[in-house]
Parts: structure tokens; sequence; C-alpha cells
């Protein structure tokens, strides 16, 4: 999988998960690079909008280049 330099989803795929119970996360899909069909599983697993979803990653990818700059 790639990952982009910004997101390591092995590092972030435990706070992915408490912050979107429910979402199975399939290893071919990257929250960044496959932004689409990401935020489509999103949205379907939350039970909210597409735009609800695309927001709602908006803010955890935000969270997760903070933590990397750290």
């Amino acid at each position: 999988m790639k990952n982009s330099p910004e997101f390591d989803l092995a590092t972030s795929l435990p706070r992915l998960r408490q912050r979107f119970p429910g979402i199975v996360v399939d290893n071919t899909l990257c929250p960044v690079s496959q932004s689409d069909a990401f935020i489509a599983a999103l949205a379907s697993a939350q039970g909210i909008s597409l735009t609800e979803a695309r927001e709602e990653m908006r803010d955890f990818l935000y969270m997760e280049s903070l933590r990397a700059e750290i």
C-alpha cells in the first residue's frame, strides 16, 4: 500500500478505528491517495453523508499531520 509521506496508515490505524468505530479498513484503500473510495466507505460505515465523511476525514488527517510534526 502506498502511503502519503504525511500519513502513515500503520501508525494512524488505532486512532482511525477509535474515531470511526465500525469502519473496516481495507489495506488497499488509503485515505490520502484514494480519498473518494475511502470517504464512501467511511460514510457508509458511519451512516453519514459523503460531505460529512469528507469533513470528518479532513479533520482527522489534520490532527494526524499535527502529531507527525511533534
